[in-house]
């Protein structure tokens, strides 16, 4: 049987036993059906695998001693946010589940001038990068930001190594080509919704630093612009070899 996994919190280990409670403790008892004596693996966001085995399952609460601690080499050597511009509909799930299987640490959703979008559940996209996480074996919870403005998300930008802002209307300029990529250990990247991008925040952008970048002839759906750029980050970077 698969070894299901799940995820605790540091103060939650004792030293000889994990706690687990809340959302995890009910997907584990109540959908998985685990029973005392199951094996599984816990993640306390630390960068490790604790491979143990359930013994006491309690109204609210499981406990699970720890038999092997692992490191878990899943993490990227390098941290890329991704600053998407909130698609309509549930398009950024999908942008989530597939960009936190790439290596994603945080994703950033913003309002530029063109979104058409303002409904955003923060809980739901939550659960749906766990579950990622869970799918793709990775050891630390990726951050769901709260939803801010263009402005905001600019102000940010000057923290990072490099930007960078593929552009549906940018002619040159390949993911290979972005100067700082190889040195770089914290990226940012920026996706449009549908509607894309306006002069004036691209200019924004640049104005930053941030480097325009072409992925292809063909204009992409926002989803797919942002897997298809961070899979070419991570390609250009060693992570995918």
């Amino acid at each position: 049987m698969e070894i299901k996994r799940f995820f605790a919190n540091a103060e939650d280990y004792d030293g000889s036993q994990i706690a687990i409670s809340g959302e995890e403790f009910t997907h584990m008892t109540k959908v998985l059906r685990h029973k005392v004596g199951y094996k599984i693996i816990v993640n306390l966001n630390d960068g490790k695998d604790y491979y143990c085995s359930i013994e006491r399952i309690g109204k609210d609460v499981a406990f699970a001693k720890v038999n092997e601690i692992v490191e878990n080499d899943s993490k990227p050597k390098v941290s890329v946010t991704l600053f998407q511009a909130l698609p309509k509909g549930d398009r950024l799930d999908l942008a989530v589940q597939k960009c936190v299987e790439l290596g994603v640490d945080r994703v950033a959703p913003f309002l530029s001038r063109y979104t058409n979008e303002s409904k955003f559940n923060r809980s739901r996209l939550e659960r749906i990068a766990l579950e990622a996480c869970k799918q793709c074996g990775r050891s630390n919870k990726v951050e769901i930001c709260e939803l801010a403005d263009f402005s905001e998300i600019a102000d940010k930008l000057k923290d990072f190594d490099v930007v960078i802002m593929p552009y549906e209307r940018a002619k040159v300029g390949k993911m290979g080509e972005v100067k700082g990529l190889k040195e770089a250990k914290n990226i940012a990247l920026i996706i449009g919704s549908e509607g894309g991008f306006c002069d004036e925040e691209v200019k924004a952008v640049k104005a930053l630093g941030g480097q325009v970048v072409s992925l292809g002839k063909r204009i992409l759906r926002c989803e797919t612009a942002s897997i298809v750029a961070l899979s070419l980050i991570m390609y250009e970077l060693g992570e995918l070899s």
